[in-house]
């Protein structure tokens, strides 16, 4: 039945796509949905070991989605600026001058986005209305990154 994945984290970004592959390739068809972050696409929206690993989920949606293509199967990303999420809750030990850093950017920020706003991002890219949409980010930011 799985022809959808949605995924969030690099190491569950590369688990489940070795796990979804070979269903995927058998049906010749498969939607991959990875999400990534802003802090994946530019350096200083986040702490150096987050904004690592969300460049790495970029590098590995565009990897997967060219090497793919030719059996059907699509994977795109997210990059999501500022949610209202409860990420803040699990962080410790936080850098005040990372921190103090990081604040700069803030100061440009449209808005802080909603969870179902990024639901809906994913949702395009899981149908069918997005089947020539392959192997790139969709940034959703309310513009943030357009500064």
């Amino acid at each position: 039945k799985w022809e959808r994945l949605f995924a969030v984290n690099t190491t569950s970004v590369m688990r489940t796509t070795r796990k979804v592959l070979p269903i995927f390739l058998e049906k010749q068809k498969g939607v991959i949905v990875n999400i990534a972050s802003a802090g994946g696409l530019h350096g200083g929206r986040a702490g150096a070991a987050y904004t690592a690993s969300k460049h790495a989920v970029v590098g590995f949606t565009k990897n997967t989605g060219y090497m793919y293509a030719e059996q059907g199967i699509r994977c795109n990303a997210i990059a999501p600026g500022a949610v209202a999420t409860n990420i803040s809750t699990s962080m410790t030990g936080i850098s005040h001058f990372g921190a103090g850093r990081q604040q700069l950017g803030m100061a440009i920020n449209p808005r802080i986005g909603t969870s179902e706003e990024i639901a809906k991002v994913a949702l395009f890219l899981g149908s069918d209305e997005s089947s020539f949409v392959n192997g790139t980010v969709v940034t959703a930011d309310a513009g943030w990154s357009s500064y």
